[in-house]
């Protein structure tokens, strides 16, 4: 196990990596004693080569993802898949015994967050800051995998879901886009996007919010009394992400949600519709988000 950051109270636990892109990789509900965070059932954390396939070295845990998601020309460079600094070891210091700073500069680029822990939430104070002379096209996005229950649901604050064409989503709604929760699939069935899914179903989904109503997204689990709520600003994450995994991609279940300042997938396709965002030389993105327990 690489070496842990924690931040502990007598609410919450949350349990860092900072070699391995300053990972959150434990999240502790202390009042339930769930951990709200997915790790993978048979993957354990290690440092991995930079470039590595995201999808084959995937343990779980909150990730950060910049700046693309699939492999990209980006600003001149190949861009590896899922990004260059979820791979990279991250500097790291304690401010204080409730927060902590870490950071990493991949190229040009310098990324950093400070983590402070209040009560039963984690609050998040992020910068990323592009120090070289040109113009780079980019996304940016927590990446956090949730772990589920039979009866866990979904929580968004959108209004148009757009579902990506890949894996096998429910109803055969790849391409479709439909008003939050509720589509027609081409079966003719309409569908409550909130609800999660047995892994016997076979479903796999790639989802993106093209408006927001407000910065919030969460998965509640009901029969716990818990969950997970992500409160962000939405003029800087305009979109959020799901992907879901309900055995239908590796056998895994498993919920990621992903507040993302653009959309698609494709950085690229992004900037030519209007989507996605250049980070001017010199150019500051910040953002605040809290993570919170949910009762």
């Amino acid at each position: 196990m690489p070496v842990s950051a924690v931040l502990e109270n007598a609410s919450l636990r949350a349990v860092f990596l900072p070699e391995l892109g300053g990972k959150l990789w434990q999240l502790v509900d202390k009042r339930t004693g769930f951990d709200l965070l997915w790790q993978h059932p048979s993957l354990a954390p290690r440092a991995v080569p930079f470039g590595s396939p995201y999808d084959d070295v995937f343990f779980g845990g909150w990730d950060e993802l910049f700046p693309n998601d699939v492999p990209e020309v980006l600003g001149g460079v190949a861009r590896p898949d899922h990004g260059e600094v979820w791979s990279m070891p991250w500097e790291w210091s304690e401010l204080s015994p409730s927060s902590a700073r870490l950071a990493v500069s991949p190229g040009v680029c310098r990324v950093s967050k400070v983590v402070t822990l209040d009560g039963a939430s984690l609050r998040f104070r992020y910068r990323i800051v592009n120090e070289g002379a040109d113009p780079l096209p980019y996304l940016w996005k927590p990446h956090v995998a949730v772990a589920l229950d039979d009866d866990s649901l979904v929580e968004l604050e959108a209004g148009t879901m757009l579902v990506d064409p890949w894996g096998s989503p429910r109803g055969g709604l790849g391409g479709a886009s439909y008003t939050w929760p509720y589509a027609v699939g081409a079966d003719g069935v309409t569908y409550d996007l909130r609800t999660t899914l047995p892994s016997s179903s076979g479903v796999s989904e790639l989802q993106y919010a093209t408006s927001l109503e407000r910065g919030w997204c969460a998965v509640r689990h009901p029969s716990r009394g818990t969950g997970l709520g992500l409160s962000f600003d939405a003029s800087v994450l305009r979109s959020c992400w799901t992907f879901a995994s309900y055995g239908g991609w590796r056998d895994l279940r498993v919920l990621v949600l992903e507040p993302c300042t653009g959309y698609p997938l494709s950085v690229l396709d992004g900037v030519a519709a209007g989507s996605h965002q250049v980070l001017a030389a010199g150019g500051v993105v910040s953002c605040d988000m809290t993570a919170s327990v949910l009762s």
